[in-house]
């Protein structure tokens, strides 16, 4: 309501106002005025936008709204008064975004991803869906660089050593020496005969299963689409919330753990593979410290920007090794060593 009324006039001039909500306001004849009414407090419109907002949140496939707006409440142009380097900048990129082709390769996996994830969860997410989803706050902000740039083929493997002017040296690295096969991120994140990619998702596996759950498997709709999967509870056929936080999260780590050590053995290794246990301390590490991470998040003193305690524990509890020892605060409590579930 503040964003319609208090905050309009700002809102507008920074562009962060749905332009169709507004449209709608200003073609009203009559006057408009809103009300605040308590949430949950038994009044009919407000229990019914409630079970709408639910039924939205439940589906599938997105509705098809029109949000056209008409040629006379059309907004455009840049107010000089309020206009500022960033707003510029950022239009100016979305102006020369919107007249570049997308690349052969980026949409031929964003393609890939969909159909992927519409297998193992039946959700047919949108191209956009799945580029937004990339920028998640479950999903870390170096996680999100590398995955945005696997989905554009943004790295140099396999093909791209292939190049004419490449010299012959340059050119062997297009091989996995693993596999003596042509390299690609296809290969090196869910094929490759190395340690890392196996063993990763084995014990991605193992712990996913010990909440209860079904192993979704690992592919690219279900690991650089993690924040879009859906998981629905076999008795109400609810979203499953908290598990959806949980395989963004355990995913997208162990993702780009498969990557990171795949580089290690490549480049500073001299192609040395790691041993079993050198993996499996590695991922324990990672999982462990993106646990420690989203506690130190719930922090009181981060104000709006923490982590509500409770979204924590409803993520991380199930993973958790003795959870039903552990006292009643220890998300915030510094002091209560948690960790992840060993295999067994």
């Amino acid at each position: 309501m503040d964003s319609l009324t208090k905050y309009r006039v700002s809102l507008e001039d920074t562009g962060n106002l749905t332009e169709a909500v507004l449209a709608a306001l200003r073609a009203r004849k009559a006057h408009t005025a809103f009300v605040w009414i308590k949430g949950h407090s038994g009044h009919p419109r407000n229990e019914e936008a409630d079970r709408l907002a639910g039924e939205g949140a439940a589906k599938l496939t997105e509705d098809d709204v029109n949000i056209a707006v008409p040629a006379a409440f059309r907004v455009s142009g840049a107010k000089l008064a309020t206009l500022t380097q960033k707003l510029a900048y950022q239009a100016i990129r979305n102006l020369r975004e919107a007249k570049l082709d997308p690349r052969p390769s980026a949409a031929a996996n964003v393609a890939k991803i969909v159909e992927e994830l519409k297998a193992a969860c039946g959700y047919e997410a949108t191209d956009a869906a799945i580029w937004l989803s990339l920028r998640k706050k479950h999903v870390t902000r170096e996680t999100c660089q590398f995955m945005w740039k696997t989905i554009h083929d943004g790295f140099m493997t396999g093909r791209h050593w292939l190049r004419p002017n490449m010299s012959d040296a340059l050119q062997e690295r297009a091989t996995c020496k693993v596999c003596q096969q042509q390299d690609s991120m296809d290969h090196i994140l869910f094929r490759c005969s190395a340690r890392g990619p196996t063993l990763i998702y084995d014990l991605l596996q193992k712990l996913w299963e010990t909440t209860g759950a079904q192993w979704p498997g690992a592919n690219w709709g279900t690991m650089l689409g993690a924040a879009c999967m859906v998981f629905r509870s076999g008795v109400s056929d609810g979203r499953m919330i908290a598990s959806e936080r949980r395989w963004t999260i355990l995913a997208t780590e162990s993702l780009y753990l498969v990557w990171k050590l795949r580089c290690e053995r490549v480049i500073q290794n001299d192609g040395r593979d790691f041993s079993a246990a050198e993996v499996e301390n590695r991922w324990y590490a990672t999982i462990n410290q993106r646990l420690m991470l989203d506690r130190k998040a719930s922090a009181t003193y981060l104000g709006k920007r923490a982590l509500k305690p409770e979204m924590v524990e409803a993520t991380w509890l199930p993973v958790l090794e003795h959870n039903r020892d552990l006292p009643p605060n220890w998300v915030g409590d510094g002091g209560v060593l948690v960790g992840i579930k060993r295999g067994r």
